[in-house]
């Protein structure tokens, strides 16, 4: 791949300082963001296949990283992240994926057991390979490869059974509506 970290951090530095800052009020705070999202894109830079996705690869990093950081500080009154200012950093920035199917998918992934949760947060959200994920969890390739199957089959069935996604002929997502039956008609 012909991209290198000096190349997106000149590119992107600015703009991702100024979006982490619009959310978290702290700067010191802010700032520590930002260093752990290009260490984030320079750990994980080998598994992104398409360059054309660089941009909404490396805001979903950063959308990740926010939300990490409000979790991390949840027991702090200033950090509260509250229903409305996830849906902003969910909804706000102006990616190449599918923003509905996108929030969707996050809230899902919470709610998959313990055994699959984080798993499937890293491999598909935050897109680190299995073999990596093998020393983070300290278990066997085939394990992690087992876990990320039936997370990815128990998040199918829970999508599924929430929301209608229409495909095209490629398998892209043209839209996602939700079910009435799902809880609040949201997902």
């Amino acid at each position: 791949m012909s991209l290198e970290i000096n190349t997106i951090h000149n590119q992107f530095y600015i703009i991702l300082g100024r979006y982490i800052k619009a959310h978290i009020n702290d700067t010191d705070d802010a700032s520590d963001v930002l260093q752990e999202v290009f260490i984030k894109i320079n750990e994980n830079l080998g598994s992104l296949t398409d360059e054309g996705k660089l941009k909404s690869w490396i805001f979903t990093i950063t959308r990740n990283s926010i939300i990490d950081y409000y979790r991390k500080n949840s027991n702090n009154k200033k950090s509260e992240l509250t229903d409305c200012m996830m849906q902003k950093i969910m909804h706000e920035t102006d990616l190449d994926t599918s923003e509905g199917l996108d929030c969707c998918l996050i809230k899902f992934i919470e709610r998959l057991p313990e055994d699959y949760r984080d798993i499937i947060m890293d491999s598909e959200i935050h897109g680190i390979k299995q073999k990596d994920l093998t020393e983070k969890y300290s278990l066997a390739y085939p394990s992690i490869r087992s876990r990320v199957q039936r997370g990815r089959s128990k998040l199918k069935e829970m999508l599924l059974d929430c929301c209608s996604i229409e495909l095209d002929r490629r398998g892209n997502i043209m839209n996602v509506t939700s079910k009435k039956s799902c809880s609040g008609g949201k997902c």
